[in-house]
């Protein structure tokens, strides 16, 4: 009875051995961008949602290199795109924050727009208008669900971080009127008791202030 366990042991180990090696070959494919390599890993059964030691999937990994054509590829095979990493990123979180539009469109239908957070506790749209990405918030606003007024975890909005981080170029201003196209409360305080036109005025952005008044 001994020695049978010793092999089922020896098996099991055996063949852990053998998927994690399949699966690090397998990400790195993906890395490499060998789109021909990863199809083939797929049609051989390795798991889409796997995850490196990083908590990355491909298709996260895929999305960190902005590679549109491996995440269509990618997309075939029906991957969960709302896991997330051990930095908090999912591929829809960090693929809005950085922008990559082209992306979004081919993942956000598959997307929790809602209940999925980044690390600070905000959604997709918040780090956009943060960082300016016009285009990115309009899809954003027009094509999902996502909350216009959710608050993350330093107490901001998408329309109290752009007048906290953003300017009064004509990129912001154009996103914040976007912004109140579709719904952000402008009187939402955060944890100082600030809107976001308090901030346009200390901060002396002129044009969202008046957009704002």
């Amino acid at each position: 009875m001994k020695k049978f366990f010793i092999f089922l042991y020896i098996l099991f180990f055996s063949i852990n051995l053998h998927a994690n090696e399949t699966n690090k070959n397998f990400f790195k494919y993906v890395d490499n961008g060998n789109t021909e390599k990863v199809v083939e890993y797929l049609n051989n059964g390795v798991n889409i949602n796997a995850q490196d030691i990083n908590g990355k999937t491909a298709l996260m990994t895929a999305v960190y290199n902005n590679d549109v054509y491996m995440v269509r590829t990618l997309m075939k095979y029906n991957p969960d795109v709302n896991i997330q990493d051990k930095s908090k990123n999912s591929p829809f979180l960090y693929a809005g924050a950085k922008g990559y539009l082209d992306i979004l469109k081919l993942i956000y239908k598959k997307a929790d727009t809602r209940n999925v957070v980044n690390i600070y506790g905000g959604n997709a749209l918040i780090p956009a208008c943060e960082k300016g990405h016009l285009d990115t918030v309009i899809f954003l606003l027009e094509n999902t669900d996502i909350n216009v007024n959710h608050i993350n975890k330093l107490s901001w909005t998408a329309l109290l971080e752009v007048t906290v981080l953003g300017n009064d170029n004509k990129n912001y201003q154009e996103i914040v009127k976007v912004l109140l196209k579709h719904g952000a409360d402008k009187n939402i305080k955060d944890n100082s008791g600030k809107t976001a036109l308090d901030y346009a005025k200390e901060r002396n952005l002129k044009n969202i202030e008046r957009l704002l008044l």
